[in-house]
């Protein structure tokens, strides 16, 4: 009986394998017909467009995880600037990103 139950467990695996496979070659191929472009692709040319000093401002505040006061103070300017950045960034990467990826939200244009 248990050889019975492990070889119903290991026939209900590989079903289940061969379901999540062809889910993942379903995505791939929508993928590949998808007219949009690669979202990897849109936020690396959005960075390529940030002057220098924003790129610094989000490193702090994403990867060092910074707060804006202690950012201010790295860079040694007024803790509003670097908030301001921060807004501009965001508002720039929704309007770019929005009408691809987004869905339609009353009072954005």
């Amino acid at each position: 009986m248990n050889r019975d139950s492990n070889r119903k467990d290991a026939i209900a695996l590989s079903q289940g394998a061969k379901q999540r496979e062809s889910a993942v070659q379903r995505d791939l191929s929508r993928d590949q017909h998808d007219p949009r472009p690669s979202r990897e692709n849109v936020v690396s040319e959005l960075i390529r467009e940030l002057t220098r000093r924003e790129r610094l401002v989000l490193m702090l505040r994403y990867t060092e995880e910074l707060t804006v006061a202690e950012i201010a103070a790295v860079l040694e300017i007024a803790a509003t600037e670097v908030e301001r950045m921060l807004e501009s960034i965001t508002e720039r990467v929704r309007r770019r990103v929005q009408p691809t990826y987004g869905r339609a939200v009353a009072g954005m244009a």
